[in-house]
């Protein structure tokens, strides 16, 4: 196998960037745009060598998927545009959903159906669903856009007017980079250290007012390293005169891809809680109780009741405040200054709370960690506490892959694997496995 080599492929699933998998001679080789089930002409574009992935570019469907659709987004990669975002867009969503269910077959997650025929459960919003939405910054002074890297480069890839944010989301991103034009602020450049603005976080303030047409956002600007606050004064000052607008931040970014950024500073003030800036909601919050009600609840959808619970990675309380109405004793954990402070704990890393907990009665341990995972870290020191449940919400179907192994190698088993479609048009899926404790701590 060489580049430039054209080849008949037979696509059995998507990957987790969306991409279809098909075999040749062994090796994986990854199409963007192809889909599980196709058949399509292909041209190979790299072949890693020794290693068992491929890439190569579609040229031609031989069998299209039957629900293949007329793109809704003229910003799409396959209607002329650069944003690859939303990788199943060109699938109606029931076949995107059983697109994901193969998807986490092949990682051997095997999902538990919730009804016959549906593996995948969802609130039925196909776009629109979006309340916190990060864009990055390109430009030069008065040329500034907000979107995200096209597929596989550092090219620009504008998502003005983006379908699957909540409307005020989308409306207010559009509006900053207009007056951002206007203001002649320019893009931070990492290259050349200059430039200002880095990134943007867009958020509702108040996610339960997801139908209410005049549903306001808050708008945090992550600056280039070093940049003073006072470089986007006017443009926060041009912000807060729309309705929209409910308050707005600057950060100081850090270098790299992280882009959340240090402590903000309040540049136009609203009656908004110090422990939303900057932290992370779940981005469909619609579904998201419905999750928080999986997640806490036993095989039989029972809601669980207990003496002591952890909570790790807590973020803002959504799901201790559920716990502490549960069970006679909580304790939350938290590694993110601001909202540890909401939830009146110091901040803590979930690995260190663990460590420091003695071995004891413990009903639950719930936990809703990062796309990593939970690490062999906190895996061990699960093993240690041995609870009677873990159950654990993962938007990372790799990592969770790997930490159920090693909680299975823990003594525990999987009782239950859902999976939720909390961002329809694109790849990924929220899952949540509950586990139970299979055997003694001594075996």
């Amino acid at each position: 196998m060489k580049a430039g080599e054209r080849h008949v492929l037979t696509l059995e699933h998507v990957d987790l960037e969306g991409r279809g998998v098909g075999r040749l001679e062994g090796r994986e080789v990854l199409v963007a745009g192809a889909f599980g089930g196709e058949r399509a002409h292909v041209e190979l574009e790299h072949v890693s060598r020794g290693g068992p992935i491929a890439h190569a570019r579609l040229r031609e469907l031989v069998q299209a998927h039957p629900s293949r659709r007329a793109l809704p987004c003229a910003r799409h990669e396959d209607a002329g545009g650069r944003c690859g975002g939303c990788a199943l867009m060109a699938l109606d969503e029931p076949a995107q959903r059983e697109q994901k269910r193969a998807m986490l077959a092949a990682l051997g997650l095997a999902v538990d159906a919730w009804r016959a025929g549906e593996p995948l459960a969802s609130d039925g919003r196909a776009l629109g669903y979006r309340v916190s939405a990060k864009r990055v910054a390109f430009g030069g002074a008065g040329r500034l856009t907000l979107g995200s890297f096209a597929r596989g480069s550092h090219r620009p890839a504008d998502m003005a007017g983006c379908l699957v944010d909540h409307p005020a989301i989308a409306g207010v991103a559009d509006l900053l980079a207009e007056r951002a034009r206007a203001c002649s602020l320019a893009a931070w450049d990492e290259r050349r250290g200059e430039g200002a603005l880095r990134a943007v976080w867009l958020r509702l303030v108040d996610v339960d007012a997801y139908e209410d047409p005049r549903a306001r956002v808050l708008v945090t600007l992550v600056l280039g390293p070093g940049v003073a606050p006072g470089v986007v004064s006017a443009l926060a000052a041009e912000l807060a005169g729309d309705e929209r607008v409910a308050a707005i931040a600057c950060s100081e970014g850090r270098e790299g891809n992280d882009l959340r950024g240090a402590a903000p500073t309040v540049l136009h003030a609203g009656e908004v809680d110090a422990a939303a800036w900057l932290t992370f909601v779940q981005p469909n919050a619609p579904l998201a109780a419905r999750i928080y009600d999986d997640l806490l609840s036993d095989e039989s959808g029972a809601p669980l009741e207990g003496a002591r619970a952890y909570d790790l990675y807590a973020g803002t309380g959504a799901t201790t405040s559920r716990l502490r109405a549960r069970f006679g004793e909580v304790l939350a954990c938290e590694s993110y200054p601001e909202s540890a402070a909401a939830l009146g704990v110091p901040p803590r890393r979930a690995e260190a709370f663990l460590a420091a907990r003695e071995p004891g009665p413990l009903d639950l341990v719930v936990a809703n960690p990062p796309r990593k995972g939970l690490g062999a870290e906190v895996v061990q020191e699960l093993a240690r506490l041995m609870p009677a449940r873990v159950h654990v919400m993962s938007c990372g179907p790799k990592s969770l892959a790997r930490d159920l192994e090693g909680l299975r190698g823990a003594g525990y088993e999987l009782a239950r694997l859902h999976a939720w479609d909390t961002l329809p048009q694109t790849p990924h899926v929220e899952l949540v496995a509950k586990l139970r404790r299979a055997r003694s701590p001594h075996g």
